[in-house]
């Protein structure tokens, strides 16, 4: 037989310590690349959430205290639970956007081919995309579980507690600035890696423009568009090799942001 009670605040303490850092890891698998996909069932998110808090549980009580005693379902529980949910979404939407890059420059290569039509349904995300930038998307995500990345960001996703426990301050202007600035971080990851293929296809696009002025007659949809497609492929045969040295620039750049976000 139990000799001692357990009190209300000691439960308290206890569902506190397991279900604040569950929000934050909760909200990163929600939004991180890989685990986020529409074809993961939510139940397979959900498990995956608990597995990786139940992991690092250990490791952030071993830092001491996670919080005090707070009713979970009153206005300072939702507040915390609330705060820790935000960051989490923050750090997966970090690491996303380096993968909304890749599907942005290859609609810019698409549509420069003339294969902007081409739509596909992205499983990912359960949108429409591009069939070329699908492509790039999928080559994309093997580079990045190649590169143990799934690893790195459950890796970075623990030191996030040692940077910023849970009972650490609230998220101030300049984190929340730094957050909508990676906007124009993705388009430039984007065009870093489209610009190649952008000049050359332009460059076609010119010169059949120059070709239909100096022969009127000449059927430029059955010229300037096999044309298009041909040096789009040829340039596609190019870019591929230099897809991983882009990507570890973009994911590594992702990081430092991140860590900047955390405080570090």
């Amino acid at each position: 037989m139990f000799t001692e009670a357990f009190t209300g605040a000691q439960l308290m303490g206890w569902l506190s310590a397991a279900w604040l850092p569950f929000m934050r890891i909760g909200g990163a698998v929600m939004t991180a690349p890989l685990f986020s996909a529409a074809y993961v069932p939510m139940r397979i998110r959900l498990m995956l959430a608990v597995f990786v808090s139940a992991a690092l549980l250990p490791m952030i009580n071993s830092q001491g205290p996670v919080s005090p005693a707070i009713n979970l379902i009153g206005v300072e529980g939702i507040v915390l639970a609330a705060k820790e949910l935000l960051i989490g979404i923050c750090l997966g939407f970090f690491l996303q956007l380096v993968f909304e890059a890749v599907v942005v420059g290859g609609h810019l290569i698409a549509n420069g081919m003339g294969l902007g039509f081409a739509m596909m349904v992205d499983p990912q995300r359960g949108v429409q995309v591009p069939v070329l930038s699908q492509y790039l998307l999928v080559i994309t995500m093997l580079l990045f579980v190649a590169m143990d990345g799934h690893l790195a960001f459950l890796a970075m996703l623990a030191r996030s507690f040692q940077l910023w426990p849970v009972n650490g301050p609230a998220m101030n202007v300049d984190q929340l600035q730094l957050v909508f600035s990676q906007g124009s971080a993705m388009f430039a990851g984007a065009i870093q890696i489209a610009i190649p293929a952008v000049i050359a296809l332009l460059l076609v696009q010119i010169a059949v423009g120059v070709i239909s002025r100096a022969a009127p007659t000449l059927n430029l949809f059955a010229v300037g568009f096999p044309l298009a497609m041909l040096v789009g492929f040829l340039l596609l045969d190019r870019i591929m090799p230099n897809l991983l040295p882009q990507l570890s620039s973009l994911v590594d750049s992702t990081y430092a942001v991140i860590a900047e976000f955390l405080g570090a």
